[in-house]
Formats: C-alpha cells, sequence, structure tokens
C-alpha cells in the first residue's frame, strides 16, 4: 500500500514533525497581538522576579507570543521556580484558543455543529485516542482540562464575540464560578461520565451566557489532545490539508513561509519559482495589507487564510520591501512544489567536498536527494557535508531510506508503540549506495527525522556530527488520522522511537562529536542579531570546521 494510500484511509504512521512544524504557507511561531522581539521576550538571567513581571506585562497586553518565549526561557534558568511554568501552561492555552479562532475552517465548520454532531466528533476523538495513543491515557485529566480550556475561553474577547456572547461581566463571573465549582467535584469512571459531564458544562454555559453547545464540546475536543503531550493535536479541515501538503511537499499558494510581525506579515522564506519568488519578494519583505484591508496587529492564522484560494485565483497585496519602498502586487495562486533540498554545491573544488542542505523529510526527499549527490559526483564529489540545521522532520520512512543510503548493517531506528505495527525495528539493507566521507551538521532545532538520522550515522560510526549544540529531543512518532465524523484530523503520538544502541531520544537528542561554539542564528530578515549565510564556508564556522574535518579523508572501500 503506497503511503498516500495510507493517508487517505486515515492512518499514517509515519509522520514525525517537531512541534516547530515547518510550514510553506505560515510558520508555526505563536502569534500575539503586539510581536516583542526575541530579545525583548528574553527573562533577565539572575533576576527572575523582575522576568516575571515583564512577563505579565506581556499577558496584559495579550502578547502571548512574546509571554510564552519568556516563560520558556526562565523555566531553563529557574527550574525550581513553579510559578513559571504555571503562567506558560496559561498563555499557551491562550495561545492555542486564538489560533483556533483565527481558523477560517474552525469558524465556518466546526463550530456550525449541532450538539449531536459535536458530540460525535469527541468521542471519535477518544476512541482514537484509547485505541493509538502510546500510553494509556486517563479520561478525568483531559475533562479537567476541558474546564480550564473555558476557563480561558470566557476571559477571551474574541471567543466572547464570535459566539455572540453577551458581555455583562456579572454573568461571566457567575459562569466561571460554576463551571470552576463543578471542576472541583468530577469523578470521571467511564466515557459515558466523561460524556455526561460535558453536557453538564453547556447546560451551565446555556443557563448562564446562552453559549450553545458547539463552542463548549469543542473546548473539551481540544483539551482531549492538549492533555496528551506537545506533538498531539487536534487538526482542524484546513489543518489537516495543510499536514498532507508538507507531506506530498505540495500545495496551491503564493510560495511563501510567513511570520507575524508589527506591521504585518514578514516573508522569512520564499520559494523559488513560485508565484512570490516570481514576482521579485523576498525574505525580509513584509506583506502590510491584502487587498485593501491592513493585516498589521492581525493573528498570523488569519492574516495568512487572508493570502489561501482556489488554484488560478488572485489576491491583491501591498508590499514594504526591506530594502526600502512600498508597491502593490496582483498575484495568481497556483501549485507550488516544495524542495527539501534547499542548497547543493561544491563547497570545496580543490577538495572535492559537496554541500547538501536538506530542510525536511517529505515523500520526494530521497529522490531530490539522490539527484543533488548525482550532480555533485559530476562536479567532482569526494566527501560530503549534510546540513541538517533548523531541519524539525518529516516522515520516519524517509529518513531510514536516506539513512540506508549510507549503511549497509545494523540497526537504523526502532520504534515501540501499544497499538498494532507500532512496534518496529527498521534495519539498514546490504547495498551500500553512497561510500563518501560524511559529516553532518546539527543544532538545537534538528528535529524528529532528522535526529533519527544523524543519530544513525553517528550510532554507526558512519558520520562525524558536528554542531553547535544537542538536536532538538523529539523521540515520538505521531500517526495521522482522518476522522469520519466531520473533514478533520488528528495528529496523534502513537510510538516512541530509539537509536540504534537503544537510546531513547525524548529529553536527549543528538551530541555532535565535534561542538562548535555558539554562532550567530541564520539571516532571515528577522531581530536584529548577529547573522550569516548558511552554507557559506566564509561566513558559516560550522561549515568551514566541517571542511576541515575532512579534508584528506577518502571513500569506504569495504564495510
Amino acid at each position: 500500500m503506497s503511503l498516500e494510500e495510507l493517508v487517505r484511509k486515515g492512518c499514517l504512521a509515519l509522520a514525525i514533525f517537531a512541534g516547530l512544524t515547518l510550514s510553506v504557507t505560515r510558520a508555526a511561531e505563536p502569534e500575539g497581538t503586539a510581536p516583542a522581539t526575541a530579545a525583548e521576550a528574553k527573562a533577565i538571567p539572575g533576576d527572575p522576579a523582575q522576568s516575571l513581571q515583564r512577563g505579565l506585562e506581556f499577558e496584559r497586553k495579550r502578547n502571548w507570543a512574546s509571554a510564552i518565549r519568556l516563560y520558556e526561557d526562565a523555566i531553563e534558568l529557574w527550574p525550581s521556580r513553579t510559578e513559571f511554568s504555571h503562567r506558560l501552561r496559561l498563555c499557551e492555552t491562550h495561545y492555542k484558543l486564538v489560533r483556533r479562532y483565527s481558523d477560517r475552517s474552525f469558524r465556518e465548520i466546526l463550530l456550525k455543529l449541532s450538539r449531536d454532531k459535536a458530540l460525535e466528533l469527541y468521542d471519535e476523538l477518544v476512541d482514537r485516542i484509547e485505541s493509538h495513543y502510546v500510553d494509556k491515557a486517563a479520561l478525568e485529566p483531559m475533562i479537567r482540562r476541558g474546564y480550564d480550556n473555558m476557563e480561558v475561553a470566557l476571559r477571551d474577547p474574541n471567543y466572547l464575540k464570535t459566539n455572540a456572547i453577551t458581555s455583562d461581566a456579572t454573568r461571566i463571573t457567575w459562569l466561571r464560578q460554576a463551571l470552576r465549582e463543578r471542576r472541583e467535584m468530577i469523578e470521571i469512571p467511564s466515557r459515558n461520565a466523561a460524556r455526561s459531564e460535558i453536557l453538564s458544562a453547556c447546560e451551565l454555559a446555556r443557563q448562564g451566557l446562552g453559549i450553545t453547545p458547539a463552542p463548549v464540546i469543542l473546548e473539551f475536543t481540544y483539551a482531549a489532545c492538549d492533555v496528551l503531550d506537545p506533538y498531539s493535536s487536534y487538526l482542524t479541515p484546513d489543518k489537516l490539508d495543510d499536514m498532507f501538503s508538507m507531506i506530498d511537499g505540495n500545495f496551491v499558494g503564493l510560495g511563501v513561509e510567513l511570520k507575524q510581525d508589527e506591521l504585518g506579515l514578514r516573508l522569512v522564506g520564499v520559494i523559488k519559482d513560485g508565484p512570490a519568488f516570481e514576482a521579485g519578494l523576498k525574505i525580509g519583505d513584509k506583506i502590510v495589507a491584502v487587498g485593501p484591508k491592513s493585516v498589521k496587529g492581525m493573528g498570523l492564522d488569519e492574516a495568512a487564510g487572508m493570502l489561501q484560494g482556489a488554484e488560478g485565483s488572485t489576491v491583491d497585496i501591498t508590499v514594504q520591501y526591506a530594502a526600502g519602498g512600498t508597491k502593490s502586487l496582483r498575484l495568481s495562486r497556483r501549485h507550488v512544489e516544495v524542495a527539501s533540498v534547499a542548497q547543493a554545491k561544491i563547497v570545496d573544488p580543490s577538495a572535492g567536498v559537496g554541500y547538501i542542505q536538506l530542510t525536511g523529510f517529505q515523500k520526494t526527499s530521497t529522490d531530490e536527494l539522490d539527484k543533488a549527490i548525482a550532480k555533485l559526483q559530476r562536479q567532482g564529489l569526494r566527501t560530503l557535508v549534510l546540513d541538517l540545521r533548523g531541519n524539525p522532520g518529516g516522515l520516519l520512512n524517509v529518513a531510514v531510506d536516506i539513512a540506508d543510503r549510507f549503511v549497509d548493517h545494523g540497526v537504523i531506528v526502532s520504534t515501540k508503540g501499544r497499538a498494532p505495527g507500532q512496534t518496529q525495528i527498521y534495519r539498514a539493507r546490504p547495498d551500500l549506495v553512497y561510500t563518501m566521507p560524511l559529516v553532518v551538521l546539527i543544532d538545537r532545532d534538528s528535529a524528529s527525522a532528522s535526529e533519527i538520522l544523524a543519530g544513525a550515522l553517528k550510532d554507526l560510526d558512519r558520520a562525524t556530527i558536528i554542531g553547535d549544540h544537542k538536536s532538538y529531543g523529539k523521540g515520538s512518532v505521531q500517526s495521522i488520522f482522518e476522522l469520519r465524523t466531520v473533514p478533520a484530523g488528528l495528529k496523534l503520538t502513537t510510538a516512541q522511537f530509539y537509536s540504534p544502541t537503544g537510546r531513547a531520544y525524548s529529553e536527549q537528542g543528538v551530541e555532535p562529536k565535534i561542538l562548535m561554539q555558539e554562532v550567530a542564528k541564520p539571516r532571515d530578515g528577522n531581530d536584529a542579531l548577529p547573522t550569516f549565510e548558511i552554507g557559506n564556508p566564509k561566513d558559516d564556522r560550522v561549515l568551514s570546521r566541517a571542511i576541515t574535518e575532512l579534508s584528506g579523508k577518502k571513500a569506504l572501500t569495504s564495510r
């Protein structure tokens, strides 16, 4: 059965993108209403009290993105200070709510479900969790988190406005208190008890503020995923389509990757030969209006959603160029192929050192890599640098296929899960495709499939790993299920994966053999930090060290 058939049948047990999932239409960075720079959102070393006050100020401005970044930084500095963990979870709940209500398909499809259909969706979701989640999941924490979600929702102006809820502060306070009291009393021994509890919450919401059932049941539906782990999530119809586009390596759109900016949408990626690329847009340029409407202060998903549309349709945008000047453009949306090999070149002609930057593991990645290596071999390739820095992962089978091209023996990766088919051992086949000496580059954002590949090549003594930090440390496999109730999906952690030596990757990552001092971030039009051009040996210290490491090495003759 093909990968595409597995996807469309509702169970793709191979998708292992990290929490920082790469997207070609929007970046997975939390958005707020008033973005701050990374420096402004950084905790102050040695001063937890001042950091907490700064975080609370971000919260008052409803700038969840900056608050989340600050609290994550603070937890690293002061892991015993529980107030930061509490504030982080609260801000993450706010952030997820904002993203839900910015999602067109959530508003236009899910919020319009009847009570019975919304309950059917909840039941189907819990069915999948009970049968396929990597660990046995208890129902009571899911219901408690649902009440927590409602507590946050009733403080959110967009939730109240979208659901036509009265702004009567007295009634809102009464309902919040009633839900809080109900939460403290719950005991959930069975699925029926969970269902009854959700219906009780719906009745309280109706009595208090006239809220229809769907906006309540959906908060419990999302909570059932939120309580599991950072990588399991409910996928709206649009998010499910985005996931399939990422797996396939293609989508319909303008060919840009976006981040929120104080002026609108900042381009952090422009896909070669896409509509935006052909219009001359570059990284650092900003989209400040879509049609006549300014996108300043708009949520990332909402603003990016305005750029989406059917193939062949057009969209008018106003661009503020990084080099200066503003211009209105009309772009046509069309099919765009997303290459996972971003660069392939000879970086040291005299020594025959080749360089390939791999940005993801999608269905086309193995073929792309083969073609890139063949091209470099015609140009004199003798040794290779494979750059996985910033690579958030992708498909497990693709990581295995690529590793198998460089090794001819041993375990590449093993997985362990509860559901049938989730416990597997993936071994190298005896045919060796590539024998050239190899260096792999990683950083703290190399995750999931990147860690499978780097970890296998390290443990099997096939490559030298160089980086400025150990890798991300995401050691779990997510399966994608299409749901029957509505055209939506579930991304669910169904297994953990382990290195060839049996070491868990979760929270551990892959340690570089050669650890470089931390270097500046690559240029992406981001905050005013020191920058370097990734893939340029004169500018990229880690790549330069890799070239030195490969100097004088020869290809393998046998194993």
